[in-house]
């Protein structure tokens, strides 16, 4: 459950640097992927991701204070993956819609919220560490909750 929690609070953490990063221009710089090859950390970087997101993704890197981050959009998914300074995979953040669910996770929130739409999924992966946040609203409220190893946890809930 702290795993949970930890993880949970991480990838708002990093959503939340996200917007600030667009706003404060100095703590990211825009990296072109094809002038990465004198950094030896940045190339191991840009292998991983192209081995888990697959190439031809038009990604965006960036060079951060503390590594670097690629993000992409392919479709209606949106993907973010962080480095560390060494090259070395932290988290990866994938946003996506109902559809493209793992039918055992949407199986689990539509048998408990059946009256609720899902709107967006997060995918949220550290380490062996694996969250799903789902997003669900009906003509009253909306709610997110958190699927983990089976387990479901409401996160957030709000009348309209």
């Amino acid at each position: 459950m702290n795993k949970l929690i930890v993880l949970l609070l991480a990838g708002l953490l990093c959503i939340s640097r996200q917007n600030l990063q667009a706003q404060v221009s100095n703590t990211a710089s825009l990296l072109n992927v094809h002038n990465m090859g004198a950094d030896a950390a940045a190339v191991k970087a840009s292998r991983d991701f192209w081995q888990k997101a697959g190439e031809g993704m038009n990604e965006q890197w960036f060079k951060l204070r503390e590594g670097y981050e690629a993000n992409y959009s392919d479709g209606d998914t949106k993907g973010r993956y962080v480095y560390d300074k060494h090259g070395n995979w932290v988290y990866s953040i994938l946003t996506y819609g109902e559809e493209k669910m793992p039918e055992d996770v949407r199986q689990l929130v539509r048998s408990t919220w059946f009256d609720f739409g899902i709107t967006w999924v997060k995918e949220v992966r550290q380490a062996q560490d694996l969250v799903y946040v789902v997003h669900m609203e009906n003509d009253k409220a909306w709610k997110e909750v958190a699927v983990q190893e089976g387990e479901m946890r409401e996160l957030k809930s709000f009348c309209k």
